[in-house]
Parts: C-alpha cells; sequence; structure tokens
C-alpha cells in the first residue's frame, strides 16, 4: 500500500506542463491528504495564484523542488498516544 508522501502544510510545486494549459503559478501548499484513488495518492491543495483548491495526484508534484516533511517523525502524545483533545481526567466509567 503507498504511503502519503506530503503532510498538510507542506509547500509544493507541479512538475512542469502537467495540467497544461491550466497550469498555476507559483507554490500550492497542501491543505489535506485525500484517499487512495485507483492506486493513486491525491491531496487538496490551494496555490499561492488562486482562490480555489485543486486536487492533485501525488505522481504530479514536483519532488525535487517541494518541500516535505515526511522524514518528521510523526509526534506521540505524553498522554498513551491519544490526543491533546481528549482530557483523560474527565473520564468516568460506571463500576
Amino acid at each position: 500500500m503507498p504511503r502519503h508522501q506530503y503532510r498538510p502544510g507542506d509547500t509544493v510545486i507541479l512538475k512542469a506542463r502537467v495540467l497544461g494549459s491550466t497550469q498555476p503559478q507559483g507554490t500550492g501548499r497542501i491543505v489535506s491528504q485525500l484517499p487512495e484513488t485507483n492506486g493513486s495518492l491525491r491531496y487538496r491543495v490551494q496555490f499561492s495564484s488562486e482562490n480555489f483548491e485543486r486536487s492533485i495526484e501525488q505522481d504530479e508534484i514536483d519532488t525535487v523542488v517541494s518541500a516535505t516533511t515526511a522524514h518528521r517523525p510523526h509526534r506521540v502524545a505524553d498522554n498513551g498516544g491519544i490526543g491533546s483533545w481528549v482530557k483523560t481526567n474527565a473520564i468516568r466509567t460506571r463500576k
């Protein structure tokens, strides 16, 4: 199963002439990772020169010049892997 190479907040640049005449200029920011579709990973990307978001495939991103944080280890919370939005002290269970 392929893995997403980019995370939300990463800056990307598309390969030359991938989208033809509708190719956006400048850099794009990954907004979210989309589910795998027909074996290709997709991202929701907002480009600085546009006021809308695009859905692009991972293969359309120029990996040489795009910034990636995939090498960054995934942060694990100190409270046993539960995110900070869960207040473990407020959880009550019946006996």
